[in-house]
């Protein structure tokens, strides 16, 4: 276990705190677009046989998947929701105990999510959210629900969504990129998965933040001065 700094021992919270993680859910956590085929399986709205293009993060404009508009997977998305899709769905391989580790180090971790996207629904939202976090005893200091990720700050970010990587690196944000087929076109550090050797990269980039560009930059360890 790493020791922290005496002089951050109280946790400051904020860009200037140390080890402030701010961690987005759906893609680098939880299994969204997994529960969701699940939900639409479930219902004959989707043969089990069919397994959607994950080169898109919009779903409703990947090949594969029913909808056929913004709308239409909004209303799936909904009704996904009141069978509480965000409480029973699976988490991504190695996050619970890759977060644990995190946390026994001393990171702060902050979730930070965009789930309520969709009025009247927002109380069974948040408590399936907690109650995912805590039946996967999966450690946090704070819960947000905010799509303006930009506005709040954080030594390291980790997201997987093109438009919030983009939105949090104007703000001079340091963010870890989760890797997904979505995103493989965008540089920078980047996580392949929760292993041992993926947290020990992300502990090394609290420390000393990778220079972007060079091989270290994009997928390797970070460059020690």
């Amino acid at each position: 276990m790493r020791l922290i700094p005496e002089q951050y021992r109280n946790q400051r919270v904020g860009v200037n705190g140390y080890r402030v993680l701010n961690l987005d859910l759906d893609g680098v956590c939880a299994d969204y677009s997994g529960a969701l085929r699940a939900y639409l399986i479930r219902h004959g709205l989707m043969d089990e046989n069919v397994h959607p293009s994950e080169d898109r993060y919009e779903l409703y404009q990947a090949s594969g998947w029913p909808f056929r508009s913004y709308e239409g997977y909004l209303a799936t998305h909904k009704a996904a929701e009141s069978e509480h899709l965000y409480a029973t769905m699976k988490p991504i391989d190695g996050a619970p105990e890759a977060l644990r580790t995190l946390a026994s180090n001393h990171v702060y971790i902050r979730i930070v999510t965009h789930r309520l996207f969709v009025s009247g629904q927002h109380r069974m939202v948040v408590a399936d959210t907690a109650q995912w976090l805590d039946e996967w005893n999966i450690p946090y200091m704070s819960l947000c629900f905010t799509g303006l990720k930009d506005s709040m700050q954080a030594t390291v970010h980790i997201d997987d969504s093109p438009s919030n990587i983009a939105a949090l690196r104007e703000m001079n944000q340091h963010v870890v990129v989760f890797d997904q087929p979505y995103n493989r076109d965008i540089t920078g550090p980047r996580l392949h998965d929760w292993s041992p050797s993926s947290v020990d990269r992300l502990l090394d980039w609290f420390e000393h933040w990778p220079t972007e560009g060079g091989p270290e930059g994009i997928d390797g360890p970070s460059r020690r001065t």
